[in-house]
């Protein structure tokens, strides 16, 4: 007996790089472990920031200034993530799986045409 398979989700508008971006468009950064693990790491070092500098009462114009110089050498560090992919010309961090704050490797794969497909009606160039 033969053995049946899914047919492919390309078509699909949340199909991307083999991931199903559904659940994640359902609920935009519900689940913790889809977000992008250096984006969080950045975002957690800026609220640590604001707590100290308010805590040694920074003066106000002066905080833009301390946490450019202190995220200039964050952003140099190493990203510490095994996916991460250096892609030319995009936005911070640079990730070639980074979208909108969400790391496209960890979203669950797509298994093929499921109850949530979706044909995606944007025009390809």
């Amino acid at each position: 007996m033969s053995r049946i398979s899914r047919l492919p989700g390309t078509d699909c508008r949340h199909h991307l790089n083999g991931r199903c971006l559904y659940e994640e468009w359902l609920n935009p950064g519900y689940t913790k472990s889809w977000r992008c693990q250096v984006t969080a790491r950045w975002e957690s070092s800026f609220d640590d920031f604001l707590r100290r500098a308010e805590f040694f009462g920074v003066a106000e114009d002066a905080a833009p200034d301390l946490w450019g110089r202190q995220f200039q050498r964050m952003a140099r560090d190493t990203f510490h993530c095994g996916m991460y992919t250096y892609r030319p010309g995009t936005d911070a961090p640079g990730c070639g799986h980074h979208l909108d704050g969400v790391c496209v490797m960890g979203l669950p794969r797509c298994n093929g045409r499921c109850r949530h497909y979706g044909l995606n009606t944007d025009e390809q160039s």
